[in-house]
């Protein structure tokens, strides 16, 4: 009896685990098949967000980086002549990005696009130091490129003159004479170089500088210890300086003209 008893409490123990491992089973499976189920409709969810982002148009156009030239009118022209603006998965962001680029005081031009209906555009644009021959501008890198009239004509900036392709060389002439004469106060309003590379100046008092083609350094500090006696010399006669050419091996000749109140 006693014997018998202790088997059927262990086959009652045994039942019981079984019963309960049934059960932990089960939870198990049904907790895999939610996580299953809440997967695929998420991802059914996203499938279905992505088909109809595809379907939507960029609407919102972000343009970003210091503009001094470029207006919002610009860009839209720009982008309206690559054609109809398409959805973010179609839209080809290369061909605006290249019309852009055409404008020619464009420097650089990012385009891309960002889920789910924003076009942004940064743009970077040459920055002028000088005029041009009148028709062009240049930058701190001898870059040449065009800009509207009208919107530099706030802009005091150098005159820089050359023969086509001395841009460089006339460049790096103005910085050379423009760094040596703001030592003594005096700013350069115009250079210019001709086909024998003689050069003349203009100083911001309409005073004319003829230097030639040879010994400027020489010619420059020249000028600078005649200058405030010239000066002084004009004043006392109520006179101004109208030019100074120093194509000489010593000395210069000088020009005195009116004085204008």
């Amino acid at each position: 009896m006693h014997q018998a008893a202790i088997n059927n409490r262990e086959l009652d123990s045994k039942s019981a685990d079984f019963h309960g491992s049934n059960n932990l089973s089960f939870f198990g499976i049904f907790f895999l098949l939610t996580v299953l189920g809440l997967i695929a409709f998420s991802t059914w969810m996203l499938i279905i967000q992505i088909q109809e982002s595809s379907c939507m148009l960029l609407s919102t156009i972000v343009i970003t980086g210091e503009r001094h030239f470029t207006n919002d009118d610009d860009i839209r022209e720009k982008i309206l002549l690559s054609g109809p603006l398409s959805s973010f998965m179609k839209q080809n962001v290369a061909v605006i990005q290249q019309q852009i680029k055409n404008l020619p005081w464009i420097k650089k031009v990012s385009v891309r696009k960002q889920w789910p209906n924003i076009l942004k555009i940064h743009l970077a644009e040459y920055t002028p130091i000088a005029r041009w021959n009148d028709l062009c501008l240049i930058d701190s890198a001898g870059k040449i490129f065009n800009l509207p009239l009208e919107r530099t004509v706030f802009q005091k900036i150098p005159l820089l003159y050359g023969p086509e392709g001395t841009e460089n060389h006339v460049l790096e002439g103005y910085h050379f004479m423009s760094q040596e004469l703001i030592k003594n106060k005096i700013k350069v309003k115009m250079v210019s170089m001709n086909t024998r590379q003689s050069w003349k100046l203009c100083l911001e008092d309409d005073m004319y500088l003829e230097l030639g083609r040879d010994d400027l350094f020489e010619r420059l500090i020249r000028f600078e210890k005649i200058y405030p006696v010239l000066q002084k010399k004009a004043h006392e006669t109520d006179q101004r300086i109208s030019y100074i050419d120093l194509r000489y091996d010593n000395g210069g000749a000088v020009g005195m003209a009116s004085s204008v109140n």
